[in-house]
């Protein structure tokens, strides 16, 4: 298995709604006060892939909102699958949820770095 790589990301910066401390490379979303969420199932539109560990609800983060990030993945995956939000913010081969982007490598099980070009579309 291809080892997990990141390339031209474009990351934005956000603050945290809450520790998102153990979501490094998980989906992320933006609540309605304009601060970012843990995305948590396949309906979840995310904005990005959350590149940092804030340890506390107002603490910057740092998200990646195009380009080829590490990610986490909820099952294996096949390296070109498309994927979406799977539960608790992991990505998951897309099913029925909108697009999150395609798998550059493959993700052999739950909780494994995978590179993924991340995008949202329809």
């Amino acid at each position: 298995m291809t080892m997990a790589y990141e390339k031209d990301l474009v990351c934005r910066g956000f603050i945290a709604d809450a520790d998102l401390s153990s979501y490094q490379y998980y989906a992320v979303e933006m609540n309605s006060d304009e601060e970012i969420i843990l995305a948590s199932d396949a309906n979840d539109r995310a904005i990005g892939v959350l590149q940092d560990a804030p340890s506390a609800a107002g603490r910057p983060c740092l998200v990646a909102v195009r380009g080829v990030t590490k990610a986490i993945g909820g099952a294996a995956i096949d390296a070109g699958a498309a994927v979406e939000v799977g539960a608790g913010g992991k990505f998951v081969t897309l099913t029925t949820g909108p697009i999150a982007g395609i798998a550059y490598t493959a993700c052999g099980a739950d909780g494994e770095q995978f590179s993924l070009e991340f995008f949202t579309g329809e």
